[in-house]
């Protein structure tokens, strides 16, 4: 009966060896990452954003390029969340996309999905007009031209009175709409820092890397099928502990 016992602990210590050499690696991994998870607050991995063209390929965002309105050596862009930015500025809340911006009378306009911002050159916002205080329904461009502020809307051409506010048809149709071009590198890598561009947070990262979630389907799998190889590997650590007892009970 020892002799038998004697063999299986044998073999029992065998398995229980390569089952632990096998997932050391990802034993410490699971274990380091975890950790981190744990202590996410205080470590601030929320809101440590990473935007690697390659992490945000792997997640799927579609990579565009910033851009922006030029207006007398200011630049007015949209981070693409809520907030419209003169520079690096915020300076107001509307929907994107930005669809135009335009110098007139010394002020700065932007038009948003559902407003159009009037600005000071300093960035003080003197008027927020959306759909229910006059803007035209389904604004799609802006532009200064001479004199005239103008609109294109629901495939006409209208003239908003910068004053009152009013706007009126007229029958020309300008093609001199404003828009967007490239922001200097210098300006994105600021607006990286203070704008709400779109980016992975590290915690978003870590997770997933924990749970196996960053590699998809196979990934999840990889690290449950882990799981149950830590399941094993205890179980074995448990026989052998309780063969050993016994045997050095039976004097074997």
């Amino acid at each position: 009966m020892s002799q038998h016992l004697r063999k299986t602990i044998i073999l029992n210590l065998r398995w229980h060896r390569r089952i632990g050499l096998s997932v050391v690696i990802m034993v410490l991994f699971l274990a380091i990452t975890g950790v981190l998870l744990n202590h996410s607050p205080s470590l601030s991995l929320s809101k440590n954003t990473l935007r690697y063209d390659w992490l945000m390929n792997w997640y799927g965002f579609e990579k565009t390029e910033l851009t922006g309105f030029d207006l007398e050596g200011q630049w007015l862009t949209h981070s693409g969340h809520t907030e419209l930015y003169l520079n690096t500025q915020p300076v107001a809340n509307c929907q994107p996309p930005l669809l135009g911006a335009t110098y007139f009378q010394s002020l700065f306009l932007a038009l948003c999905q559902d407003a159009l911002i009037i600005l000071t050159p300093e960035g003080d916002l003197v008027e927020k007009l959306d759909e229910l205080g006059g803007l035209p329904n389904h604004a799609t461009a802006i532009q200064a031209e001479g004199d005239r502020l103008l609109i294109s809307a629901s495939q006409q051409t209208l003239s908003l009175d910068i004053n009152t506010l009013s706007v009126v048809p007229v029958s020309d149709r300008p093609e001199g709409w404003s828009k967007p071009s490239p922001l200097p590198l210098e300006l994105i890598t600021q607006l990286q820092d203070s704008a709400e561009l779109p980016g992975i947070s590290l915690e978003t990262l870590i997770l997933d890397l924990h749970s196996g979630r960053f590699f998809g389907k196979a990934g999840v799998l990889f690290v449950d099928f882990i799981g149950l190889l830590l399941c094993l590997l205890s179980l074995t650590g448990l026989w052998a502990w309780y063969s050993h007892n016994k045997l050095r009970k039976s004097g074997g």
